[in-house]
């Protein structure tokens, strides 16, 4: 069984990621395939595992190759479980991890995700824009010209068809970003900015643009997403 591993997404106040009930079986993986080692080792202590972590196999996913990441799904077939978590949030949900879960099923292992948080789905949630219909993007371009020309398009297709999109940054990148949005979006769109989800800092606002340009947090380094939704033309009866 390869188990999908929820992990805190907030590094400064951490919480528990996955449910009561699914704890056990968090606790009973001795293999751990993860994004980043030190996060990983800081997630592990709060699930309270029943031995050392260092006592832990734990392989960082960029440093397997092919044949090591089959070796380690056939341990799992034989009935290893194993562990596969993201630095922050559900492995598989704009994260690499995606990779060995499609390895995964090419050699039947079974493949058991559990609850636990996401920015982007608790961005969505909090912000009241349209829930119906949403785009996650990843990272837009960096260049300067061809950011804007990105978000002009996705708001384009936002009003066209009632589209939510939703974007992330790198966080030191995340104040240019946002200015890039509220210089370049409509000030009738409606602009969401959530920042440090599940953290003690939380802050989810949406405001229209017009409303953003008058007064913009400073984000500093802290993890944000950021969606949109444009105002349609009204439907004609």
């Amino acid at each position: 069984m390869l188990y999908l591993i929820p992990s805190p997404l907030s590094q400064e106040t951490p919480t528990l990621s996955v449910l009561a009930e699914d704890l056990p079986r968090v606790q009973g993986c001795k293999i751990w395939i993860v994004e980043n080692a030190k996060p990983a080792r800081a997630a592990l202590q709060i699930f309270k595992m029943p031995v050392p972590v260092r006592d832990l196999e734990i392989y960082e996913l960029k440093q397997l190759d092919h044949a090591a990441r089959q070796q380690l799904i056939q341990r799992g077939l034989n009935g290893e479980p194993i562990g596969l978590m993201s630095d922050a949030g559900c492995p598989g949900v704009a994260d690499p991890g995606a990779e060995l879960i499609e390895l995964a099923h090419q050699h039947e292992c079974p493949v058991m995700p559990l609850v636990g948080p996401s920015a982007i789905l608790l961005g969505l949630m909090g912000s009241g824009l349209n829930g119906q219909n949403f785009h996650f993007h990843g990272y837009l371009p960096v260049d300067g010209v061809a950011r804007t020309q990105a978000i002009q398009q996705l708001e384009f297709l936002s009003e066209k068809n009632g589209i939510t999109q939703i974007a992330i940054e790198t966080p030191f990148r995340n104040q240019k970003f946002l200015d890039a949005l509220v210089d370049n979006l409509k000030p009738s769109t409606s602009l969401c900015v959530a920042t440090d989800l599940t953290g003690a800092g939380q802050r989810i606002t949406t405001k229209a643009v017009g409303q953003w340009k008058k007064t913009k947090p400073e984000l500093g380094k802290t993890p944000t997403v950021f969606l949109w939704l444009a105002q349609g033309k009204p439907q004609k009866n």
